[in-house]
């Protein structure tokens, strides 16, 4: 019989993951985890796996002690840049880039940026957690192939 999570620590690791993307904006690597967790590494490898195989976070197929996301932080960048006043980070979709906020519970806001995909206008918004993103430019959308026509209002030529 498998053992359940609490006893396995995937549920000491979870947490620690979140709070190391919202501490620095970068994913934590294993020695930044089992301190906080008071798991050893290969117990906090186990537990990366096991979130892995839930679908609750992504590891680098090419080096499994890499977090690449961790909804809804990116370690990577996947075209909408998370900004605070004391960390800079990625999100993985207009979506979990606006979510941010609410983990980031030392900024009192972010600034989420992006481009369009189909013309390359670059739009911005600024997010709280008291109400949604104000509208600043363009609509809040997560990239399209290019082919796709442009629907952010910025004008572009359309499909590209």
């Amino acid at each position: 019989m498998a053992s359940s999570p609490n006893v396995d620590g995937t549920e000491r690791v979870r947490p620690a993951v979140h709070r190391g993307f919202a501490r620095t904006g970068r994913a934590p690597g294993v020695p930044e985890l089992s301190a906080p967790t008071a798991l050893g590494p290969d117990r906090v490898r186990r537990g990366l796996r096991t979130l892995h195989a839930r679908h609750d976070l992504v590891l680098d197929p090419h080096d499994e002690d890499r977090i690449v996301t961790a909804h809804p932080s990116a370690s990577v960048p996947l075209g909408f840049s998370v900004t605070g006043t004391r960390t800079l980070g990625w999100g993985g979709c207009a979506r979990d880039s606006f979510a941010l906020p609410h983990l980031l519970g030392e900024e009192p806001g972010v600034l989420v940026a992006t481009r369009c995909p189909a013309c390359d206008a670059p739009h911005a918004w600024v997010v709280g957690r008291e109400a949604p993103p104000r509208r600043t430019s363009g609509r809040p959308r997560t990239p399209a192939p290019p082919s796709r026509r442009c629907r952010c209002r910025c004008r572009c030529a359309g499909i590209r």
